[in-house]
């Protein structure tokens, strides 16, 4: 057999070797993200002091304090030049709606967006491709 291609495939197996897969994104890249959006809102919500977590709502125009209920734990890969991961996590205003905000994480910077994927069920398409 040609050297290169045992080589090539011996790395390949030492680099996933020990990683379980998940929808499409290995687990050490969804633990990751999830630690990355846990401690983003955690890190937020006590720089905010109230306890909420602040996002932009599109379509009020304005700035919503959300009560953190939970992570969702699909995580995909996006982007083909740049990529990044997006996740999802629950949450709910003061008046009883319930958001889904979309992260968006970097493996370099960490959680760089959180945008409005839903409010009560409700897609919002905030065009993002």
């Amino acid at each position: 057999m040609n050297k290169f291609f045992i080589a090539t495939c011996l790395g390949f197996v030492l680099l996933t070797g020990g990683i379980a897969w998940s929808g499409g994104v290995a687990s050490t890249h969804h633990d990751a993200v999830q630690k990355a959006m846990k401690q983003h809102i955690q890190g937020l919500t006590e720089l905010n002091g109230n306890g909420t977590y602040p996002v932009f709502d599109p379509e009020t125009r304005s700035l919503v304090q959300l009560e953190f209920k939970e992570l969702h734990d699909s995580v995909e890969l996006k982007g083909r030049t740049n990529q990044y991961f997006v996740s999802c996590a629950d949450f709910v205003a003061p008046d009883g709606t319930l958001y889904d905000l979309d992260f968006f994480v970097s493996t370099k910077h960490g959680v760089v967006a959180a945008l409005v994927h839903s409010k009560n069920g409700v897609h919002t398409d905030y065009n993002i491709r």
